[in-house]
């Protein structure tokens, strides 16, 4: 009988750890949501979200400076659209390099309020929606950023969310993903297939 040579042990070792990794990659993320306060009297959170997203980073997220509050709201309705379009199929109309920008926005922004990269979007979401209501209630907005979403703590994240700085990606990627929903509302709709009914 024929003998199936053993593999060396280091491409056994490689293979335990690749793997893995690309069961990550095939499994999408579960679908998020958005608490209701960040999109008030909305009948479609991810066109409410786009919406106020791309106007709160207009002209690179000006109107953000000094307003931490409204930073941190704005941080949250990126993340949720992110996570979003880029999981839910129902959006794959959408163009192709939208989510991409959207990826990148993410980054830009959770660098510049010091919000860890390893974070989830739904971990993100909530600790940044509990930020803004602690912060517009005047109560203890400190207890919320801390690490290990929030490594360099309180003070300094507070610091970052009253002057974030210029976010140029988050603001093309939010001007886009308005700007391509609104287009497909307004022009050939929503259909993907024939066998997939329309989002609207």
């Amino acid at each position: 009988m024929r003998r199936v040579p053993a593999l060396p042990l280091t491409a056994l070792l490689l293979a335990a750890l690749v793997l893995p990794g690309c069961a990550e990659l095939r499994t999408p993320r579960p679908r998020v949501s958005l608490p209701l306060e960040l999109v008030p009297n909305a009948e479609d959170p991810v066109r409410s979200a786009a919406r106020l997203a791309s106007a709160a980073f207009a002209d690179q997220g000006a109107a953000l400076q000094g307003h931490p509050a409204e930073t941190a709201r704005a941080a949250a309705r990126l993340e949720y659209l992110a996570q979003t379009l880029a999981a839910d199929p129902r959006y794959a109309a959408l163009p192709p390099g939208l989510t991409l920008a959207l990826r990148g926005a993410v980054g830009e922004v959770r660098g510049a309020l010091g919000l860890a990269e390893a974070a989830l979007p739904e971990q993100a979401i909530a600790a940044l929606a509990q930020a803004a209501r602690a912060l517009e209630g005047r109560d203890d907005a400190a207890a919320v950023l801390v690490p290990p979403l929030f490594p360099a703590g309180a003070e300094a994240t507070l610091r970052r969310l009253r002057e974030p700085g210029p976010l140029p990606e988050a603001a093309i990627a939010t001007g886009r993903t308005e700007e391509a929903i609104r287009a497909l509302d307004i022009g050939t709709g929503w259909t993907l297939s024939p066998e997939r009914s329309t989002l609207r």
